[in-house]
């Protein structure tokens, strides 16, 4: 737990200073395009490249800030350990990471965020590395072109489900997995093409932001 308490709390520093330089680079585009704007397009051989790299700056660095917020979100979540968790907000904390895993096996990734907070036991930590080792088992079954989804759904039970095509038959988790269920408490299972993780309800006054 110290490990994990310390490599948090540098992480959220030093992403803390990224978000620093992303603004840097931005507004200094910015700044590279209005001069554009005011003087009209350089004299310059394949000058008219300029403004659609500029664009290409302004799109990348969106993505990293996004990036960053996500990770730096991820190192906040170390930092306690608190006995319940907002499903919704974490499962949404994890998400860009899935997505990324997705595009590496070159599948698609759809995320149906949660319209309110689904406040659930266990910590954070937990619940995004369950919802991280159940995408890794639904995709090692993805071929390209399928599509990885993650979703939460509330109810006596509320659950991130996994899943892609039902006729991919997802194996049975890694026993890492159901070492974090059981951490969590959740009921991590699998189904014809998906795998889910079924929580346990937060109780009245466990209900608690990080």
């Amino acid at each position: 737990m110290r490990n994990a308490l310390f490599m948090g709390l540098i992480t959220a520093s030093i992403t803390h200073e990224m978000q620093n330089v992303m603004a840097i680079i931005r507004e200094s585009g910015a700044l590279v395009g209005d001069v554009m704007r005011l003087n009209g397009p350089p004299r310059l051989k394949h000058g008219d490249k300029l403004q659609s790299s500029l664009g290409n700056i302004e799109e990348q660095v969106q993505r990293g800030r996004e990036l960053m917020l996500m990770l730096n979100g991820f190192a906040h979540a170390a930092e306690d350990f608190p006995a319940s968790c907002d499903a919704v907000r974490f499962t949404a904390q994890i998400a860009p990471a899935l997505q990324r895993l997705a595009r590496l096996r070159e599948c698609g990734f759809i995320f149906e965020k949660g319209a309110a907070p689904l406040f659930v036991k266990g910590n954070a930590m937990l619940l995004m590395q369950g919802i991280y080792l159940a995408a890794l088992a639904v995709l090692d079954v993805c071929a390209p072109g399928d599509t990885l989804e993650l979703a939460t759904e509330p109810g006596q039970t509320p659950t991130v489900i996994l899943r892609t095509r039902p006729d991919r038959a997802v194996p049975e988790p890694s026993q890492d997995f159901h070492d974090v269920c059981t951490g969590l408490p959740a009921d991590g299972r699998t189904e014809p093409g998906a795998c889910l993780i079924g929580l346990t309800p937060a109780r009245a006054g466990e209900e608690r932001e990080l």
